[in-house]
């Protein structure tokens, strides 16, 4: 999974996959926070993100809220993201983060807001079924309360997707016919694959992914990502500007 901007206007935007830095001013951001674009992938067709503040730490793919907040210094308000709280009849957007790595207060990301994303969980979820939140920045089945409205499981965290591959003995690339239904986090398997590798980057041309371990041998077989390790579940949500179940009385 790579969200790439396409439009003839993003040639300074931020890779989606990004961290950016804990800026020393608001002027040295290389676009405004709270900026919204659009996006799109060959497997999980067109997004909808928005370039906002970590206020707190952020898991890989976790589910946050974003609460703007009055800058004093430079006078604007901020667009300021937390993971998303366990929390019944919240009645709040939701938005799911996209960088390659888990991001830290007063850093920059980007975060979905429409499209399809795995989502960091706590359970696997069937398809075609709701999702609620079940712990911080977490989704799994849903419970009176707190289910992620507008957006459907399309797939379960047990989904496998294999490749042919082929890599050499400790080299962190794994190159593949295809890294389609490959993401950022994914656990990879197959022989020569290091013990517990995860991935840690998606080639943007499609050629290859790096791994979290070096290979343990040369690779020349198929390659096998899952999307959950039996502790971190990644459900991937179909998504149209979320939000968190409000009242019901």
């Amino acid at each position: 999974m790579t969200y790439r901007f396409d439009s003839p206007t993003s040639a300074g935007y931020p890779p989606i996959e990004a961290v950016v830095a804990v800026p020393a001013s608001l002027q040295v951001i290389p676009i405004s926070p709270g900026f919204i674009a659009e996006a799109e992938d060959p497997v999980w067709g067109p997004g909808e993100l928005i370039f906002a503040r970590a206020g707190g730490s952020i898991r890989l793919y976790g589910l946050c809220v974003m609460t703007p907040v009055w800058d004093t210094t430079n006078k604007v308000y901020t667009y300021n993201m937390t993971e998303c709280p366990n929390t019944a009849i919240l009645g709040r957007p939701v938005y799911v983060y996209q960088g390659n790595a888990a991001i830290t207060v007063g850093q920059y990301g980007w975060f979905l807001m429409t499209g399809r994303t795995p989502v960091n969980g706590t359970a696997t979820v069937a398809a075609d079924t709701t999702a609620g939140i079940t712990a911080a920045g977490q989704i799994g089945a849903n419970t009176a309360g707190k289910q992620i409205v507008n957006a459907r499981v399309i797939t379960a965290a047990t989904q496998t997707v294999a490749s042919a591959g082929q890599g050499f003995i400790g080299d962190s690339k794994i190159y593949l016919a295809s890294t389609q239904g490959f993401f950022v986090g994914g656990y990879l398997s197959g022989t020569g694959v290091g013990t517990n590798a995860i991935v840690t980057g998606v080639d943007p041309m499609g050629r290859f992914v790096t791994a979290s371990v070096v290979n343990s041998a040369a690779i020349a077989g198929n390659v096998t990502i899952t999307y959950n390790n039996a502790t971190i579940f990644y459900n991937v949500l179909e998504m149209n500007r979320s939000f968190a179940q409000g009242a019901i009385t």
